[in-house]
């Protein structure tokens, strides 16, 4: 998989600005994080910068990993933005959820799983997978032939393809004209889920 936001789900109770307050130093502002702005831990050592903020999650960067959290999971003390992790426990969390979710991935392809797109839309399912390669017989009985790397799992576990339903499709037909067996050439821009799914650098 590529690289990818992590979970805002990643040890959510642990990076509330209350656990944050906890280590003695009551917040000072609600947290306002915005891109470059350096991030701390609760015991004030740097834990890495904003890279984005969207849609309510903030991508932190240590410098090693990536971790996309919720606002909610910023104070602001003395330093500045603080998030209740040091950045070796952020890291160790962004590993095992790199490591879960690769293991996940690992098992979920499996003949008739069906396959969906990133907007949700069952693509079809596949029939069978040879080293990297995976091939997927779609709605209208053709098969498509498309890489692991392709995939990310959905919320609901399912393997979603990092592109909607149309991309897929515009994709299918510029490739071979859509004839059964063609590799769609769908490199996606971005894994499925990314601020749900680990991925990590």
């Amino acid at each position: 998989m590529k690289k990818s936001l992590i979970a805002a789900a990643i040890a959510a109770a642990t990076l509330t600005p209350a656990a944050v307050m906890a280590q003695g130093t009551a917040a000072t502002a609600a947290a306002a994080p915005t891109v470059g702005a350096k991030v701390y831990g609760p015991d004030g050592s740097e834990v890495g910068t904003v890279e984005a903020v969207q849609s309510g999650v903030v991508t932190v960067n240590t410098g090693t990993a990536r971790a996309g959290l919720p606002v909610a999971s910023f104070a602001t003390r003395e330093k500045g933005l603080t998030i209740g992790m040091n950045k070796a426990d952020l890291e160790a969390a962004v590993n095992g959820a790199k490591a879960e979710t690769s293991a996940e991935l690992a098992t979920a392809f499996a003949a008739d799983k069906p396959i969906k797109s990133s907007d949700g839309v069952v693509l079809g399912t596949v029939s069978k997978v040879e080293g990297e390669d995976v091939f997927v017989t779609l709605s209208n009985g053709s098969v498509a032939q498309l890489k692991k790397s392709y995939f990310g799992l959905g919320a609901d576990k399912s393997l979603t393809l990092g592109m909607t339903a149309t991309a897929f499709n515009s994709q299918l037909q510029a490739s071979a004209g859509g004839q059964p067996g063609a590799d769609a050439q769908a490199a996606p821009s971005a894994t499925a889920g990314a601020a749900a799914t680990p991925s990590g650098q």
